[in-house]
């Protein structure tokens, strides 16, 4: 019988707050149901229901979940572990994210150096060393430890701890996000998807139109970061060029963007683009709109992206995206060019989706095809076979 370890600042049974805390819950839940002894080390269980709980052999809270907003804390939570299990006799321990390494490692996000790397300027680079430099230097020390094997999201991840740190190639493995069916579509995940089925299902999911007019939907809480800017000069240069359509942009701040409130004023777009503040419900946007836009300037996946695809909705996204890797260029979805004239080539993917709406459909059909591949089974599938 195997017998594992989880290291987790929080976990959550339910009311996911991101999604490395819906990957933990469902490899400790296949493990559980698996039938095999799991220990749970963390700083706080949430859990509405309680339901997986009863079914943790043990749980041994340690800190405080705000404590790993400092790498000096991260260090002592992680001590705490270390001394707890070397008793213990797990086949495997598994943590999150980078910090001090035990045995596997769940990275999910990029590193500092990544951040501070994609600085605009010398000095916006050097503010950011002097505002991060314990966190960077934590990092790059418990990196150098090394995990036995690092789980990534994406190759774009792995890429940039590649080239930072100096990782080998055969310490990573990687495994693509997962996305559940909503719930109003009734298709079962299968090899073999029922065509007319499928076609019911994108038919009767497409958002309404105006005068056929698409709507494009990004959800930018880190306006700059998520490509706010790229995408407001994309949809500049559309209406330069006569095309028309809609925006809806999450950004619960819009209004005290001062800078976003002159742009939107100079390109004109006030009547184009609507501002949503921060949804509860992910569902009704996928629902509003015809197409996801994903200009980020760093992604190691894009959840969104996976997420409106399962909703029939094709993604647009940058080659800094993950989430690029699942895609096919006007086949499943569009990818721009992000080094060089990032706002005019997302302008040329948008043009095409703009004068093909005769190609919509295929379009939307083959994204949802692709994002029926990646399910939870699935994930936990390769994950233990990753780890054996």
């Amino acid at each position: 019988m195997k017998k594992l370890a989880f290291v987790i600042n929080v976990f959550r049974e339910d009311d996911f707050h991101s999604g490395g805390e819906r990957v933990f819950y469902e490899l400790v839940n296949r493990a559980v149901e698996s039938g095999w002894v799991v220990d749970l080390y963390c700083s706080s269980y949430l859990s509405k229901q309680n339901i997986l709980k009863p079914k943790i052999n043990k749980i041994n809270f340690i800190g405080h979940p705000k404590d790993f907003k400092y790498p000096d804390k991260i260090e002592k939570f992680y001590d705490k572990v270390k001394n707890l299990i070397q008793n213990e006799s797990y086949d495997h321990v598994i943590s999150e994210n980078i910090s001090p390494p035990i045995d596997i490692g769940i990275l999910q996000g990029h590193s500092l150096l990544h951040y501070r790397n994609l600085s605009e300027n010398i000095l916006s680079k050097l503010l950011f060393t002097l505002k991060k430099h314990k966190y960077i230097n934590a990092q790059k020390k418990w990196i150098k430890q090394g995990y036995n094997k690092i789980i990534v999201p994406s190759n774009t991840l792995k890429d940039e701890l590649k080239e930072n740190f100096g990782i080998n190639e055969e310490k990573f493995a990687v495994i693509y996000p997962c996305v559940d069916i909503p719930p109003h579509c009734h298709c079962e995940r299968s090899e073999a998807i029922q065509q007319p089925m499928v076609n019911k299902w994108i038919a009767s999911s497409q958002a309404p139109r105006n005068d056929d007019i698409i709507t494009l939907g990004i959800s930018a809480p880190s306006f700059s970061k998520k490509g706010g800017n790229i995408f407001l000069k994309a949809l500049y240069i559309l209406k330069k060029k006569g095309y028309k359509f809609k925006a809806k942009i999450i950004y619960p701040k819009a209004k005290k963007n001062l800078k976003l409130q002159f742009l939107v004023f100079k390109y004109g777009l006030k009547d184009l683009i609507e501002f949503l503040p921060h949804q509860e419900n992910m569902q009704n946007f996928y629902n509003s709109i015809d197409a996801v836009v994903m200009p980020s300037l760093m992604e190691t996946f894009g959840l969104v992206a996976l997420e409106a695809m399962i909703n029939a909705k094709p993604a647009v996204v940058s080659s800094f995206c993950g989430a690029s890797e699942i895609l096919q260029d006007k086949e499943n979805g569009f990818i721009f060019d992000m080094h060089n004239n990032a706002s005019e080539n997302l302008a040329e993917k948008l043009i095409y989706l703009l004068e093909n709406k005769d190609k919509y459909s295929e379009l939307s059909k083959n994204a949802y095809e692709t994002a029926l591949k990646y399910n939870w089974q699935d994930f936990c599938d390769k994950f233990y076979e990753v780890i054996q």
